[in-house]
């Protein structure tokens, strides 16, 4: 095993009081991102499976989305994006009478 040192990583920007409230956050976008990238290569599979019949890794990694499917998925992604991060952005009250 080696003695080097891996460099420490520098800190994260906060954007709230809470540290907790920036790690849920990024917990969330990178979720997000990463159910959207498994969503596009199911549709990918999905699709040279029909048109195939048969899939490889490499057919995978091969697949150029024709234009309009590309268009259609645009727009899929968009309406994704809003559903899943809107609650960012609703106006809440507070839960409690003597809350925040």
């Amino acid at each position: 095993m080696s003695d080097r040192k891996l460099p420490t990583p520098a800190p994260e920007p906060a954007f709230f009081d809470n540290p907790a409230i920036d790690n849920l956050i990024a917990v969330t976008m990178e979720l997000g991102a990463e159910l959207w990238v498994q969503r596009e290569r199911m549709r990918v599979i999905e699709r040279l499976l029909a048109e195939r019949g048969v899939v490889t890794a490499e057919t995978i990694e091969q697949y150029v989305m024709p234009e309009d499917e590309a268009t259609r998925v645009q727009t899929e992604r968009d309406a994704f994006v809003k559903r899943l991060y809107a609650a960012f952005a609703r106006e809440t009250i507070p839960a409690t009478p003597d809350g925040p």
